[in-house]
């Protein structure tokens, strides 16, 4: 049986700061918050019961997280970040270009920001030691950050981060599948300034309303976006990721994903109807690519939902659990 890291991120509940967010603007209505450390520990009871998963802490040091940091993002977007205090305001100048705030900023969340990229480069680190299968169980998402914007929840980009260590380490060129259901607008503009040692395929939702009116999709060369304008059935979606891999195979040395779990049924942020058994597929389609894997957390707000969609997505890329 294959086996898989699962890379935790620290938390800092214990001290007594409360690191979810606040609030979100959806369609011009501003709702309650659903990112918390809660999807942590629901992402990491499913793991758990796969006998093919064991668990490490993050372990990047501080000077590997900065030194993606400016890599990836500009420093008027890092300034910004640092100077956020304790209560959540809107920053306007952060705002994804052509589109209005829609979520705030305060210095938890810019610190639970900052754990969750060093948790996505510890991943990455673990393939590049040699490890096969690696999984960030991290949070905020991050794929709506692009070099000097914010949005859906994500304030620095966690799969950009976890590519640049790959591509750092020697271990490229970076294939970049996102499957989570929302537009992957910042991973994209990341990707693009990453040059040809990096290609991102996204399976989303039409209509896709995290980039200005008018953009066109694909934005770069080395990207495929495909977009599913009403709910798909499970065999047309994995077909679909199937495609993407076959694709991304051809050139990649390692893969990462940007895993959402927000495509399942009753998803407060979702509107697609998938079960756990989705990720099941996902997870053989992966394996037999026969390539290295670094998974990334990204969206998935139902928490009745995610421990069963990440026990069946370790089931399909590691072997059924026995139990």
């Amino acid at each position: 049986m294959s086996e898989m890291t699962m890379v935790e991120q620290r938390t800092r509940t214990g001290a007594g700061i409360d690191t979810s967010s606040v609030w979100i603007r959806e369609g011009g209505v501003r709702l309650p918050g659903r990112d918390s450390d809660a999807r942590l520990t629901e992402l990491r009871v499913g793991l758990r019961r796969h006998f093919g998963v064991r668990a490490v802490d993050a372990a990047a040091e501080d000077e590997e997280v900065e030194r993606a940091l400016v890599a990836l993002h500009g420093p008027e977007h890092l300034a910004a970040l640092a100077a956020a205090g304790e209560e959540p305001s809107v920053v306007p100048e952060l705002s994804p270009p052509g589109l209005e705030p829609d979520i705030p900023v305060n210095a938890a969340l810019v610190a639970a920001a900052r754990e969750a990229v060093r948790t996505a480069i510890s991943a990455a680190r673990r393939l590049l030691d040699g490890d096969r299968y690696a999984y960030a169980v991290c949070r905020p998402p991050g794929h709506h950050a692009g070099p000097d914007f914010i949005g859906g929840y994500c304030y620095l980009n966690n799969a950009a981060a976890a590519a640049q260590a790959l591509r750092e380490g020697g271990l490229s060129p970076v294939g970049i599948l996102d499957l989570d259901l929302h537009y992957p607008n910042g991973t994209s503009e990341l990707v693009e300034r990453m040059g040809d040692d990096a290609t991102l395929h996204s399976i989303h939702a039409a209509p896709v309303t995290n980039v200005a009116a008018g953009t066109e999709l694909p934005r770069a060369p080395r990207e495929r976006a495909c977009a599913f304008a009403a709910a798909p059935d499970p065999d047309a979606y994995l077909t679909e990721v199937e495609a993407s891999l076959a694709e991304l195979a051809t050139d990649a040395a390692v893969l990462v994903v940007s895993l959402g779990y927000d495509t399942v049924e009753g998803d407060p942020h979702g509107g697609w109807h998938f079960g756990p058994e989705v990720f099941a597929g996902i997870g053989r389609l992966l394996a037999a690519t026969g390539l290295p894997v670094c998974v990334v957390q990204e969206g998935g707000y139902s928490l009745d939902a995610l421990a069963p969609c990440s026990h069946a997505f370790a089931a399909g890329l590691l072997g059924e659990d026995p139990v």
